[in-house]
């Protein structure tokens, strides 16, 4: 498995101000989208610090993994992540969910943030409902708000 980050766990102290969050990076490079579902994958982003997604080049989920950078897919995850899970939509040339990528993390015990079940039973998303059928199958269960924890 082939990871987009190479870094170890912990960043030396180089005495420059800590990296931008995950909130903070989508946010910067979002800012002035006009799109539908900014504000919702922007509150999945509020506290998350790893993203888990892949989707080709025209889609949201691309996008969040580029300005995510070293936190995205990153394949180190420890039990107090919180972990923002994006998938793509019903269209054409989609990618399927990273499915060893979700396992990964799911081993380590993180909690996963994903589509509310009001938006991920919506036609078009049928990434979210991949994700759900997935965790379900690792024993992770959902609040009812789109944040997956195992019992």
């Amino acid at each position: 498995m082939q990871h987009s980050h190479q870094s170890s766990l912990f960043e030396p102290d180089t005495g420059s101000p800590p990296s931008l969050s995950l909130f903070e990076r989508m946010s910067k490079a979002l800012q002035g989208s006009t799109h539908l579902y900014v504000q919702k994958d922007l509150s999945k982003a509020r506290g998350a610090t790893k993203f888990i997604g892949r989707g080709s080049s025209v889609s949201s989920t691309n996008r969040y993994r580029q300005a995510a950078g070293d936190l995205a897919n990153c394949g180190r995850y420890l039990p107090g992540d919180v972990v923002f899970v994006s998938a793509e939509g019903a269209r054409r040339q989609r990618l399927a969910i990273d499915r060893d990528e979700l396992a990964l993390a799911a081993r380590a015990g993180v909690t996963f943030v994903t589509d509310p079940p009001a938006e991920r039973n919506r036609p078009y998303n049928v990434g979210e409902r991949e994700v759900e059928a997935f965790l379900e199958g690792l024993g992770y269960r959902d609040d009812g708000q789109g944040n997956w924890k195992r019992p």
